[in-house]
């Protein structure tokens, strides 16, 4: 099996892995090409006329051709980058046209009059060859900010004084106005727009920029030199310096061999943003400093100053970023309302606190909460309740340290975090802080009082963990306003249950994480066959520590801390999956599920039962749901909606404990039920009392009465499974029949009631 580059997508993978060959190939035909032009470079040192230099000629025509023909591959092959590689492609046939018009000229005479028809290929060339870097650009950054712009053109505006300063000062000042000297500067446009290119997409630009920024450099050394023989008359077709031009644009076809990227490299932002434009800045500097009046020297400096510009540009646009990022995290940590810290802020400052609880230090923590405070939003409104909020910070402000924080925590709950200070001294505060809310508060005319009930919690005493301060500050606050005390500290007789029950939800998220649920299984018997028709799932916690633990230790805190859902859907893939396993050795048994009543007010429910019985490839028939009344009384409509939906896709429904919630017909001729699961405490008492019996006879006949299957669950002696046998009841389960078994120990059971009835 081909395994993937690290780092890499599948799919860019395979892409990778697609163009292989191609590209191989590619890089083939640049090589043969270029020996084409070399070939012919070789035919016209051995003769400038005749055979020789007409196949010098074509050689040049020909390898011009075969890149116009790489670059159009290049653009076919993937539909990244297509029109920057179609537009390169027709930059070199342009170029091709002017290269061959000069050749044809050059033979009419020594000297070649300027500007003539074939330098329009040339100007072309430069023309389209900036539109193609431009595209190939736009293709790796969809979006420019004005930072990156400004990064490119200080980067280019430097390269190119760099250039002009070093290879075409002396060009300038010999060529006056001469048209050839228009080419290097093109080619410093061209490098301007490469290198700021280069600064814009940042790390891994890839290897066709790496390419092409080489070919532009060629471009530019060559094109200067061809400039300066061209003023001191030196310049021959076909001489060395055309070895030049060929190395670029073999450097422009191997940059069409690259691997594509598609995407920015990685950025720089904040201060560290200002290192590429600060080098360029200092570089460029330097040139204005060196400078004279010469004319090539002239253009050095005017490029250096731009580049100086720009950069001091980029310098304000990241000052202002970076001020606006202050200002944002800033805001980030600021109750929009109060303009005191938020709740990001206080767990921060929390996080800090850790290495004064680890030194010894102490740290105190009270919780404030507004008594009554929904009163007044009720009765005034929320405007009035609002600009009270706004006094709180200010009044309590004043009784506490610098260095202590108080903070909104959300609604009327407030937070301070105290240091070193023992209990005593934070009770004390307590009782400040409630003395300064207990004075009158001046809102919209009117004198409006309040109270407040505060939770303290000191570590490292009460913990060294400052989160779980937090927690046993809160749980002390409901303390105090249960008791309404006032001020309450953490005491661990009086608040230690919910400070366990925090932990219990946490271990319990654990545990579904870790998959430390397991399911037993209890049989059900059909009373006319006598044979086990299916099973229940029940759910158990093999707990790490407390060992196996049965629903009720565990199924009410997970309703509570909303986890119901989760646990619910783990069951039903546990319980599809174990179906599965029995099913492909040869017993096929009916799988019931107790449901939650997160699942049947969740719309997506029935979505998620059929994507698990697909996963598992079982039939929606072989699945029964349990629900029970008082879970189906508390949204009705809602979950009429969500069973009808599991129905309509063939999963069987069955009220749990039937006769013990809200029982009646109306609802009962409603709901999309296949089942009644008759409660244990009618079947118990099914032999020993008339009334019960009538109960379960009833039951009985109205559900068959509607077409529903029977279930008497709590069936304890062979007494009472017979006397339900004798009533025509369906299904029975209970501990006379057996007890919920682990999966293989359910196996050993169903093997061993069926070998006695055999």
């Amino acid at each position: 099996m081909a395994r993937r580059r690290p780092g890499t997508s599948r799919r860019g993978g395979d892409r990778r892995e697609r163009l292989d060959r191609p590209m191989l190939w590619g890089r083939v035909f640049a090589a043969a090409v270029a020996s084409t032009y070399v070939l012919s470079l070789a035919a016209h040192g051995l003769g400038a006329d005749g055979v020789l230099a007409t196949l010098a000629v074509g050689g040049k025509v020909v390898f011009l051709l075969g890149l116009v023909g790489l670059l159009v591959w290049r653009a076919l092959l993937t539909r990244d980058d297509r029109a920057a590689w179609l537009c390169f492609a027709g930059a070199v046939a342009a170029y091709s046209v002017g290269a061959a018009g000069y050749e044809v000229a050059s033979r009419s005479g020594p000297v070649v009059a300027r500007p003539a028809w074939f330098d329009a290929g040339f100007i072309t060339f430069y023309a389209l060859l900036g539109g193609a870097l431009l595209l190939l650009l736009r293709s790796r950054v969809r979006r420019l900010s004005a930072g990156a712009w400004l990064d490119g053109v200080v980067t280019g505006l430097t390269a190119a004084a760099f250039a002009a300063a070093f290879a075409l000062g002396d060009s300038l000042h010999d060529a006056g106005s001469t048209l050839v000297i228009a080419y290097p500067i093109a080619d410093l446009l061209v490098l301007v727009l490469i290198a700021g290119a280069l600064a814009v997409i940042g790390g891994g630009a890839g290897g066709s920029w790496w390419w092409l920024t080489g070919g532009a450099a060629v471009f530019v050394l060559t094109d200067t030199v061809y400039a300066y023989q061209v003023v001191h008359g030196s310049y021959a077709v076909g001489g060395p310096l055309d070895a030049g031009w060929g190395v670029a644009f073999l450097c422009f076809g191997m940059a069409a061999c690259q691997y594509p990227r598609i995407g920015v490299g990685s950025r720089r932002d904040g201060i560290r943003a200002l290192i590429v434009p600060g080098v360029c800045a200092l570089a460029a500097l330097v040139l204005l400093l060196q400078g004279n009046a010469r004319p090539g020297d002239l253009l050095a400096g005017v490029l250096a100053f731009g580049a100086v510009l720009a950069a001091l540009t980029r310098t304000a646009l990241t000052f202002r970023e970076v001020q606006a990022l202050a200002d944002s995290r800033r805001q980030a940590r600021t109750d929009e309302l109060t303009g005191l810290p938020n709740r990001r802020s206080v767990f921060e400052a929390l996080d800090a606190a850790g290495e004064r609880l680890a030194a010894g230090e102490s740290v105190a923590v009270l919780v404030l909460d507004l008594d009554r405070f929904k009163e007044i939003n009720d009765s005034l409104g929320h405007v009035v309740g609002d600009a009270l909020l706004r006094q709180v910070g200010p009044r309590l402000g004043g009784q506490l340290r610098e260095g202590d924080l108080l903070a909104r925590l959300g609604g009327d709950e407030f937070v301070v975090l105290a240091f070193d200070v023992g209990i005593e001294d934070a009770t004390r505060l307590a009782e400040r802080l409630r003395a300064q809310l207990r004075r009158p508060f001046a809102v919209g005319g009117m004198d409006l009082g309040v109270d407040a009930s505060v939770g303290v919690a000191v570590g490292p005493g009460h913990s060294g963990d400052p989160a779980e301060l937090m927690q046993l500050a809160d749980l002390a606050m409901y303390s105090a306003k249960a008791d309404r005390a006032g001020v309450a500290v953490y005491e661990e007789v009086r608040d230690g249950h919910g400070r366990h029950r925090l932990e219990d939800v946490a271990q319990l998220r654990r545990a579904l994480v870790r998959g430390e649920l397991v399911l037993h299984y209890q049989p059900k018997l059909a009373l006319p066959t006598g044979v086990i028709d299916g099973v229940e799932a029940l759910v158990r916690w093999q707990h790490p520590t407390r060992g196996l633990l049965y629903p009720d230790a565990f199924i009410e805190l997970a309703e509570s801390a909303g986890l119901m859902a989760e646990l619910t859907r783990q069951v039903l893939d546990m319980s599809l999956a174990q179906r599965r396993a029995w099913a492909d050795q040869g017993r096929d048994l009916t799988m019931a599920v107790n449901v939650s009543p997160s699942n049947l007010v969740d719309e997506d429910f029935p979505d998620e039962v059929a994507a698990v019985l697909a996963r598992h490839g079982q039939p929606a028939d072989r699945l029964v749901l349990e629900v029970t009344e008082s879970l189906l009384m508390e949204d009705r409509e809602r979950a009429v909606r969500v069973l009808g939906r599991l129905r309509e896709a063939g999963v069987g429904v069955a009220i749990d404990d039937y006769g013990t919630g809200y029982s009646s017909l109306a609802y009962l001729a409603a709901l999309p039920v296949t089942e009644l699961k008759l409660d244990r405490t009618f079947v118990a008492a099914l032999t020993g009392s008339p009334r019960a019996e009538s109960i379960v006879t009833s039951t009985l006949q109205l559900a068959h009465a509607l077409g529903l299957v029977l279930v008497a669950e709590g069936a304890e002696d062979q007494d009472t499974v017979d006397a339900l046998a004798g009533l025509g009841c369906d299904l029975v389960q209970g501990y006379h029949l057996s007890r919920p078994l682990p999966p293989d120990q359910l196996w050993s059971w169903l093997d061993a009631r069926t070998a006695v009835r055999s």
